[in-house]
């Protein structure tokens, strides 16, 4: 999108996922690290809101300074996922795990810094 490219969703982009900026996720695996007696345990990182990708593609827009419409295609694969969101209540309990950054924030880091 910051080429002018129109961004490719599949299906008609209202389903949705968790999408967690980086340094949350070091963050939850730095504290898995330090974490005692989790061994074995299988713990979701993530923000624990959806977004959808139609509203990613507007905010991208708005902090891009675009007005790029979605080109949506036929989703090429079975069974997919339509909504994604992590459950964290494992994460806070054994980790003490909170996510630190907004989807803004992250894309704002990512632009600034990519």
């Amino acid at each position: 999108m910051r080429e002018g490219k129109r961004p490719v969703v599949w299906g008609d982009g209202t389903q949705t996922r968790d999408l967690v900026y980086v340094k949350d996720v070091v963050k939850a695996n730095l504290l898995a690290a330090k974490a005692k007696k989790i061994s074995g345990e299988v713990i979701n990182v993530g923000t624990g809101k959806e977004t959808s990708l139609n509203e990613l593609v507007e905010i991208l827009n708005e902090m891009l300074g675009t007005n790029l419409k979605p080109k949506y295609v036929k989703i090429p694969v079975k069974n997919y996922i339509f909504r994604q969101r992590a459950d964290l209540r494992k994460a806070e309990k054994l980790l003490g795990y909170r996510p630190s950054y907004s989807l803004r924030e992250g894309i704002r880091e990512i632009l600034e810094h990519g």
